[in-house]
């Protein structure tokens, strides 16, 4: 059988659902893509279509996506795309699934820092660890700035308008 990987990059759409099955631990969340084209006569940016798909991540990313990724966070998943069908109420349905390998927040809307486990304590393979204890250090770089390559740079990244590509309903489920 032949399998389709995909990467999608959009927004968390619901609250990231966790659970314990058997040994191993599962994470899911709705992912909500938009197209974007910008419309040279009016000079504005257009919604095109929608996707939506559910993502179901294993195991240790499981659970670093249930401590790391919250509704309406910006993320870019990678993984296996498949339909599955089912019957709701007698009704035939069927749902768009992506089995994700990885999930990253999408480093074009936001930024982060990284908490290596190694460096964090001791990794014993089963995910986070907390790392409450650290000491936060402030470090001495600017804010972080977007940079429009037909122009000069705008302001600070809260300034952008990039969270408004699904709208408010897409991101309330």
């Amino acid at each position: 059988m032949y399998e389709t990987w995909v990467t999608v990059s959009g927004n968390v759409a619901t609250d990231v659902t966790w659970r314990r099955v058997g040994e191993s631990t599962v994470a899911n969340f709705r992912l909500m893509s938009n197209e974007r084209r910008f419309d040279g006569q009016s000079g504005t940016w257009q919604d095109g279509k929608r996707l939506a798909v559910r993502v179901t991540c294993w195991r240790a990313l499981a659970e670093n996506v249930r401590m790391s990724v919250t509704k309406g966070d910006p993320v870019v998943v990678h993984g296996r795309l498949h339909t599955s069908d089912y019957e709701q109420d007698g009704v035939k349905r069927s749902s768009t699934e992506i089995d994700a390998q990885s999930v990253g927040l999408d480093l074009r809307k936001v930024c982060t820092k990284v908490v290596v486990l190694q460096d964090a304590g001791v990794d014993d393979g089963r995910g986070p660890v907390d790392v409450s204890h650290l000491t936060v250090v402030e470090d001495d770089l600017p804010a972080a700035r977007y940079t429009d390559l037909s122009g000069p740079p705008a302001g600070p990244m809260s300034d952008l308008e990039d969270d408004e590509v699904l709208g408010e309903e897409a991101l309330a489920g």
